[in-house]
């Protein structure tokens, strides 16, 4: 029952981490900058500023949530099921996840340069149309494969696939077996 509430709750974090990066992205692109080029609306400097905070700190408790229930999440996946090695999404399962976890590293970089004030942070805003277009489309991609990697065919570890290493049972608790 314990894993079962754990494996929930990682889930729903990771959901929740995903709707306010990828969403808050999309409305950077889609809504705010568009609001912006479209009519002589210049927003003041604090109303600017205002909008990059809290931004920013959208990236920043998305992105944290995201890698820690990504990992505790494919932790618990590898450890308790078997993932169909046979046919494809699970024959490429780890390397899926490779390619995922790079690109959503890519996508918390960018978020975090364009929500920023540093050097980088300006240089970015110099093309902020072309590099929110770049993230919007990568975390769009990263949500697609996690789609794929939620398609492969999985099967519960049984308690007798997983062996110790070099010793048995008896031997770790020092009983004795018949033989000695």
């Amino acid at each position: 029952m314990g894993e079962l509430a754990l494996d929930l709750i990682v889930r729903w974090m990771h959901i929740f981490g995903a709707i306010m990066l990828v969403g808050s992205t999309i409305f950077m692109r889609t809504v705010y900058l568009p609001s912006k080029e479209l009519s002589d609306f210049e927003p003041k400097p604090e109303f600017s500023e205002w909008i990059r905070k809290a931004w920013a700190r959208m990236v920043m408790l998305s992105s944290s949530q995201l890698l820690i229930s990504g990992m505790v999440s494919f932790v618990l996946t590898v450890k308790n099921y078997d993932i169909s090695k046979n046919e494809f999404p699970g024959s490429a399962y780890h390397m899926i996840f490779g390619i995922k976890f790079l690109i959503a590293f890519v996508v918390f970089f960018l978020a975090a340069g364009l929500s920023g004030r540093s050097g980088l942070a300006k240089k970015l805003k110099q093309h902020e149309k072309f590099w929110l277009t770049v993230n919007m489309v990568l975390a769009i991609t990263v949500v697609c494969i996690a789609g794929v990697m939620k398609m492969a065919d999985r099967s519960e570890k049984s308690a007798g696939s997983i062996s110790l290493p070099a010793a048995d049972a008896a031997n770790l608790s020092g009983e004795t077996s018949a033989s000695d």
